[in-house]
């Protein structure tokens, strides 16, 4: 017998992470206000990603001061009810600034990065369900190739690839667990690299469900030019 999935009783808010400089892909523009095709950039797909799931109550981007309007203007057009605001200096403060504008009542955050423009309702469904029984999850895939320790020139160990997995977002949790964990850490939140690092600082367990490989991130030209050639594909 399939056990039946848990109801959300409360509406639920999505915190779309915005604010990054896009080092890597060498752009001046944000990543997340790239063009994927005429009309469309990484941000519209993943507004239009997070519309198809029920119970969403509200949207938070965390974004650039240049790119505050920009923001405002994409959620106006998906038609979703929510607030753009200015991000931090560095990743999880953008966060934290995203945190303190969930409205009150709203009692569950996904945060996503909005540089993974293909995520899916799956795998926000599957986050959002695990969160409202677990309180802290993150989707991951299994790492398929092999993972060694250098230092230097030298290999210091291998891994054991079987126990390791490739994380994603979106990653759920009760809003009052993440901002206890945020307040505990204090300015070591700056030194983490997603969210549920902050947690499991904090000394909270983080539960797993299954991610999506199509769910990537876009960092480098080469996957700029891999979203680009997906989304045609999904066209076609």
């Amino acid at each position: 017998m399939t056990p039946r999935k848990p109801k959300i009783k409360t509406s639920w808010a999505v915190l779309l992470v915005a604010a990054g400089q896009s080092k890597r892909l060498k752009s001046p523009v944000p990543k997340p206000f790239l063009f994927l095709d005429s009309k469309r950039t990484l941000l519209d797909l993943c507004l239009s990603a997070f519309k198809k799931v029920p119970g969403l109550g509200y949207v938070i981007i965390v974004t650039r001061k240049d790119y505050l309007g920009r923001a405002g203007q994409a959620l106006t057009q998906a038609g979703l009810s929510g607030i753009v605001t200015l991000g931090g200096n560095q990743r999880e403060d953008s966060v934290w600034q995203g945190l303190q504008v969930v409205p009150p009542g709203v009692k569950i955050v996904l945060v996503h990065d909005a540089a993974r423009p293909f995520v899916s309702a799956d795998v926000i469904q599957r986050v959002l369900s695990e969160t409202a029984k677990s309180g802290a999850v993150i989707p991951v895939i299994p790492v398929k190739d092999t993972l060694k320790v250098v230092v230097g020139d030298n290999v210091v160990k291998t891994l054991d690839r079987s126990t390791l997995r490739a994380v994603q977002t979106p990653q759920g949790f009760e809003v009052s667990l993440l901002k206890k964990a945020f307040l505990k850490l204090g300015r070591r939140v700056s030194l983490m690299t997603d969210d549920a690092a902050v947690v499991e600082a904090a000394g909270i367990k983080v539960k797993v469900v299954e991610g999506d490989v199509l769910n990537f991130k876009v960092t480098t030209p080469d996957d700029l030019k891999q979203a680009k050639e997906r989304l045609a594909k999904n066209k076609r």
